[in-house]
């Protein structure tokens, strides 16, 4: 990292702490909700998808604050908030407080999310974005290789301590975004909006955006929340022990194939391109999915894991790529905040997993989770040969 300047670096760490503070609760969430909460698996997909729901639609207004205001300091907010909400989280004894400690933690995270990819487009050359963007993926994986653990671990000796631990991390780490100074460029501009009304104008006109989030809402509700559905399909499945000991595997495999293989995958992605890397990560989604469906032992299960990865590996930075390449320079966070959209996949993901885990045989639910991504995979390909049309022309 030491080619990139004082701001990539610390947003690199920065994204890496704070996945850390995701990771530790992740595995522990929906078994937490059930136990606190009194509430079966369709019941804790429906709060998780509400909250991920409203936190979705208010970071698209996140995405044209993002635009308009120093995005460092917003980036602070969103830490503070996460700190804040992973706590209160602990507090939270009735169904109304839960979920609004569940809306602030995820429009944080979703409100980071969008800073850093704006941060990313803002301050590198279009060349260095697709490699800079698979190292920060790399290294936000290398707490997906140790958070989830950890919280097991922790949550054995007292079940709530890594809600605090994490609202602890996500703390500290605001300090590291506090060292960065200030750039004067983006405050001087910052006085002058365009109103929210005209950027939505512009982003509703872009039929290739639209086609595009509406793909990418379909495959996130494969991808975006995986650690959630397959918590759901093991605590159906298998006890609680050997659940949390089966996800903490997968998360782990998950996370060190990300980081052995995401920057030598990025460094190949060609805007050019693009459409066919999608076409690609989509049929290891559903070669991955069928895996699940099949497994019978920690094996099978890792193995299925590392296909499903590489499609995740590919997704990611395609993602980004595709809408940097839309995106006018002045509304990169707009543009970002609009394909965030598609996080709304997200949180169909646990209410539609639920439902199939509740009414049908387990494994449909992963067959059910193929067809979707097909279609998502679809429209994807075809937003990216309208932009390869437009480019000839």
């Amino acid at each position: 990292m030491a080619k990139y300047s004082l701001v990539i670096r610390r947003l690199m760490i920065v994204s890496l702490t704070i996945v850390v503070s995701r990771a530790i609760t992740s595995p522990l969430l929906t078994l937490f909700l059930s136990n606190k909460l009194g509430l079966n698996q369709q019941d804790v997909g429906l709060l998780l998808g509400i909250a991920v729901f409203i936190a979705t639609l208010l970071a698209l207004y996140g995405g044209y604050i993002i635009d308009r205001l120093e995005k460092r300091r917003l980036l602070i907010l969103a830490m503070l908030s996460s700190a804040i909400g992973f706590v209160l989280l602990t507090f939270a004894n009735n169904l109304y407080l839960t979920t609004a400690t569940l809306v602030i933690t995820e429009t944080a995270s979703a409100l980071f999310l969008i800073g850093s990819k704006a941060i990313l487009s803002e301050k590198l050359p279009m060349g260095q974005r697709a490699k800079a963007f698979s190292l920060r993926y790399t290294l936000t994986n290398i707490g997906y290789a140790t958070g989830p653990m950890l919280g097991v671990v922790i949550a054995g000796v007292y079940p709530i301590a890594p809600f605090l631990i994490a609202g602890g991390i996500a703390f500290f780490s605001i300090f590291l975004m506090i060292g960065i100074p200030k750039d004067p460029a983006q405050t001087a501009s910052a006085g002058q909006p365009q109103s929210f009304m005209k950027t939505l104008i512009t982003l509703k006109n872009d039929r290739t955006l639209i086609m595009f989030t509406g793909g990418c809402l379909f495959s996130t509700v494969v991808h975006g929340r995986f650690t959630l559905y397959l918590s759901q399909y093991l605590l159906v499945t298998h006890d609680s022990k050997r659940a949390l000991q089966t996800m903490a595997a997968l998360l782990a495999c998950n996370a060190i194939s990300v980081i052995l293989l995401q920057y030598q995958i990025g460094r190949f992605l060609k805007r050019e391109q693009l459409r066919f890397w999608i076409a690609g990560g989509t049929s290891l989604f559903i070669v991955g999915l069928i895996g699940f469906s099949l497994a019978d032992s920690l094996l099978s299960w890792c193995i299925a894991m590392f296909i499903f990865t590489l499609g995740e590996m590919i997704i990611y930075p395609a993602e980004f790529l595709f809408v940097d390449t839309l995106a006018p320079e002045e509304l990169r966070g707009s543009y970002y905040g609009a394909q965030n959209l598609a996080a709304l996949g997200g949180a169909l993901s646990p209410v539609i997993c639920g439902f199939l885990l509740m009414h049908t045989p387990a494994p449909t639910m992963f067959y059910a989770l193929s067809a979707l991504t097909a279609i998502g995979g679809s429209l994807c390909f075809m937003s990216g040969r309208r932009v390869a049309l437009q480019q000839k022309r």
